[in-house]
């Protein structure tokens, strides 16, 4: 093993995909590269690092003398603690080098480049050993594909992007476990994959997205790659192989949740993986899907081997929402038809997710989406969260386009203190309603009411009520309540899953 060391630092996700595979294909090249899980995710509780999580995973660093530090910069919104990272790790090692890789250095790599030595961008187990090699051996990595940088004149060099892999086989797949992985999160540090003791596994399989929705970097990562397929799909035999890796080493493991961005709809695909999924892991598993990815040709054999829960982005009930400001092309007649094919085929747990609180709504757009929200087919849940005008994204354009934003005014909000853009993006997960106007106040409930049948008839006599126009408080304060309801019951079922009770 070479002595070159490498450290991967994955942040608020101790399951963070990216980080695994990197380092998996660095130690295979025979590079050690360890891996941190930094901080843990929880949608109800966001907070930065504390000062004694920032010493650990200095003191971390200091004593296993990393000479390259990578940052997986996922996601904007925790972009503060990146940042705050970055200047401490830099304040007490000047000499080591920091990269970092991901959706946001891909997207913005000049914004990257005012903070990162290095950037990666796109795709890059394969790239990323090149690097490691040459900056182990002293060579030039000037010219790796993929890398950017600061040249010495100050300005940002971005090298050519290296082609997508066509076989995503030959990438493999993240081992779990080993002594190369730590974990900080509750002002401790512990050596371990915190993989092993949870109770679900994530993985994906496949890579990118057929669609373009705008509030999403999705399709400006596949405009990197113009020309290249927008979808590749790993094989099913490679799928089960990983899962049976992980069914043999973690004892507690439960359920399986598919992370791809809509999962497959291939026929023929669908048929291998519901044979071998049954007869080789059997266990309840969930994906994401798509009104137009849904039929009961692809459901039906999914739910027999254990598909036990789906979401589905809808996104608003609204047609003009939808395809001018949102870039969707599914129609309200091809929503309700997926719901109605997801309720006779059983699905277990259905959730609709969508996007409310966003300037572009008018009362008609939350009417529609009121209204559509009554013609879904039930059971079903919804998920419900704001708008946020991540950066790179399409909708960023549009809201300065459509005047319902300036771009100073989404800076701002960008730049926000992380746990209030956390509590902005996912205020019914803290148990508060709408953020926004009265008349998002009013609505708002509304809408959350109608996945609960009992609620429903009442929820359209509201609809029309003078009173509750004029004081939206009083449906918040009625949303509050059952919202915790909502909560309790919904957590009831994860325990059962996790007590091993149903499958």
């Amino acid at each position: 093993m070479n002595s070159y060391r490498t450290v991967l630092i994955g942040f608020y996700n101790f399951k963070a995909l990216g980080v695994k595979y990197l380092a998996q294909h660095l130690r295979a090249a025979g590079y050690e590269a360890d891996v941190v899980f930094f901080k843990k995710f929880q949608s109800d509780n966001m907070r930065m690092p504390s000062e004694r999580e920032f010493d650990l995973l200095l003191d971390l660093i200091d004593r296993n003398n990393y000479s390259l530090i990578g940052f997986s910069v996922m996601s904007s919104l925790y972009l503060q603690a990146v940042k705050e990272l970055h200047r401490r790790v830099k304040q007490r090692f000047p000499e080591k080098t920091v990269i970092w890789g991901g959706v946001i250095p891909s997207l913005l790599p000049e914004q990257c480049l005012e903070h990162a030595d290095l950037i990666m961008r796109g795709e890059s187990e394969q790239t990323f050993v090149e690097l490691v090699k040459a900056l182990a051996g002293g060579s030039p990595w000037q010219d790796v594909d993929n890398v950017g940088y600061r040249g010495e004149d100050g300005r940002v060099v971005l090298n050519p992007l290296r082609p997508l892999v066509e076989d995503i086989d030959r990438l493999g797949y993240p081992v779990i476990g080993g002594d190369n992985i730590w974990y900080i999160n509750n002002d401790v540090l512990e050596h371990q994959d915190p993989q092993l003791a949870d109770y679900s596994f994530e993985l994906t399989a496949s890579r990118g997205c057929p669609f373009a929705c705008s509030y999403c970097a999705s399709i400006n990562l596949r405009r990197l790659y113009k020309g290249h397929k927008a979808v590749r799909f790993r094989s099913v035999e490679s799928v089960i192989e990983e899962l049976e890796q992980a069914r043999a080493k973690m004892k507690g493991l439960r359920i399986v949740r598919f992370w791809d961005e809509i999962f497959s709809d291939d026929p023929e695909w669908i048929e291998g993986f519901a044979r071998q999924y049954k007869e080789k892991i059997n266990l309840p598993f969930e994906i994401w899907g798509h009104p137009l990815k849904t039929s009961e040709a692809l459901i039906k054999p999914l739910v027999k081997v254990g598909l036990s829960k789906i979401v589905v982005g809808i996104q608003s009930g609204s047609p003009r929402i939808r395809r001018k400001i949102f870039h969707r092309p599914e129609t309200n007649e091809q929503i309700i038809e997926c719901s109605r094919v997801l309720a006779r085929c059983r699905v277990p747990e259905v959730i609709y997710d969508f996007i409310l609180d966003d300037p572009f709504e008018t009362e008609e757009d939350y009417r529609q989406t009121f209204e559509l929200c009554l013609q879904l087919e039930p059971p079903f849940e919804l998920q419900l969260h704001g708008l946020s005008f991540l950066p790179a994204t399409d909708v960023v354009d549009i809201a300065i386009k459509e005047g319902v934003k300036s771009r100073e005014e989404i800076e701002q909000e960008q730049n926000a203190p992380l746990e209030e853009q956390y509590r902005a993006m996912y205020w019914w997960a803290w148990g508060r309603g709408s953020k926004g106007s009265e008349l998002s106040m009013f609505w708002t409930p509304l809408i959350y009411f109608t996945q609960l049948p009992w609620m429903r008839n009442w929820a359209r006599k509201a609809s029309h009520s003078s009173y509750y126009r004029k004081h939206p408080e009083k449906l918040l304060a009625i949303q509050k309540v059952v919202n915790n309801y909502v909560r309790f019951s919904r957590g009831m079922k994860r325990l059962a899953i996790i007590a091993g009770l149903k499958k």
